[in-house]
């Protein structure tokens, strides 16, 4: 086992990825965090991790009590901001799942804080690693395309109603962000890294045209120029 002392904040949906990967790289999971604790007891029983894992419900206590290593942030996207900054501040390297914030400023912070203290922060955008998503990245730094002048990504899944209601935050502003910056940042995290880094200008759309019982937007459109 790595000495990589690791933990998990939010032990929802995604969380149990976050589980499997730290076994199968053999980290050291010695804590898990929740506000519902009994998550907290379903992922341990899921796992059959061990009895020695320690259990919170506080993510702040928690800091405070284990010498953490590295820490993925699994909770609503609202909240990815200031946990992040609060782990930071505590010395520990990030795994974020999408978005690593709702807004620029906030993001730029979890950045720039990150560099200060020397710690490492990732944002969980595993698309990446898709077989055909490596194929067409090798061939792009290849040169295979020659000069790239446009791009488009189409992200056509199916959000319906039971997915907002499983969980309050969902389709939420404060919480949620949109389906541009929830479901959507995936793709468009995909068009970044093929057409380029740099982006000079953005122009985006959005609307409200299946799901009326939500305040978020679930059609987004965006034109980026890099």
């Amino acid at each position: 086992m790595s000495n990589l002392r690791y933990a998990i904040i939010g032990c929802g949906r995604i969380s149990p990825n976050h589980i499997a990967a730290a076994k199968e790289n053999h980290l050291n999971i010695v804590a898990l965090c929740d506000l519902d604790e009994s998550k907290v007891d379903s992922l341990i029983k899921s796992f059959q991790l061990p009895s020695k894992i320690k259990k919170y419900t506080n993510y702040n206590e928690m800091l405070k009590i284990e010498e953490l290593d590295l820490v993925a942030i699994c909770t609503e996207s609202g909240k990815h901001d200031q946990i992040a900054l609060d782990c930071i501040e505590d010395g520990c390297h990030l795994i974020i799942e999408k978005p690593i914030a709702l807004s620029l400023d906030k993001a730029d912070q979890i950045i720039e804080k990150a560099k200060a203290r020397n710690l490492k922060v990732c944002a969980c955008h595993q698309n990446r690693f898709n077989k055909s998503v490596q194929k067409l990245r090798e061939a792009v730094v290849g040169g295979r395309f020659g000069r790239l002048l446009y791009g488009t990504a189409h992200i056509r899944w199916n959000r319906g109603k039971e997915y907002y209601t499983q969980a309050p935050w969902r389709g939420t502003w404060e919480q949620d962000g949109g389906a541009l910056m929830n479901q959507c940042i995936h793709n468009i995290d995909l068009l970044r890294w093929m057409m380029g880094e740099e982006i000079t200008e953005v122009f985006a759309v959005t609307d409200n045209l299946i799901h009326d019982f939500i305040e978020a937007e679930d059609l987004g459109l965006a034109i980026v120029k890099f």
